[in-house]
């Protein structure tokens, strides 16, 4: 057992922070769509039909992410739309969503 990650925090946890610190995500439910076979079926579809290349800087390069080119904000219309899905390079995926894109 350690103490919560929390400074000043005096609870025996035995990982991370305390459940009154634990950080809970907003789109928690959401999130676990990436977590389906589903997504994980979607994701390999789009990254075959893109043949690994980046749609922006246009690099073929096997680790590739995902991206939703409009953000689903939890629609899970937007979310499944296939048209609305984009292989990216990590370092393009990073700047776009950096730009709040």
């Amino acid at each position: 057992m350690r103490y919560c990650l929390q400074p000043g925090c005096g609870v025996l946890v035995a990982r991370g922070r305390c459940s009154a610190h634990a950080v809970r995500r907003v789109n928690a439910s959401v999130r676990r769509w990436y977590c389906t076979a589903r997504w994980f079926a979607l994701r390999a579809q789009v990254l075959l039909e893109a043949a690994y290349t980046c749609a922006s800087c246009e690099r073929v390069q096997q680790r590739l992410e995902v991206d939703h080119i409009r953000k689903h904000l939890g629609n899970p219309a937007l979310f499944w739309d296939k048209a609305n899905l984009q292989a990216l390079c990590p370092s393009c995926h990073h700047d776009k969503t950096r730009r709040g894109a």
